[in-house]
């Protein structure tokens, strides 16, 4: 009984690294989006001209 559990541990390792490698790479491709998109609207909010403010209604 043993010897099967061993077998099957050994036999999920590949599968587990697998998973570990995919869930690597969507975040990297994650990450290749998000930062040049973060970039750019970054600059877009110091580019766009501040609209003034409305008077608060506190008397």
């Amino acid at each position: 009984m043993k010897l099967i559990r061993t077998i099957l541990e050994i036999a999920a390792m590949p599968l587990f690294a697998v998973a570990l490698f995919a869930v690597g790479l969507i975040a990297a491709v994650a990450h290749l989006l998000a930062l040049p998109g973060l970039y750019l609207w970054e600059r877009h909010q110091e580019n766009k001209p501040v609209s003034p403010r409305r008077p608060s209604a506190d008397p």
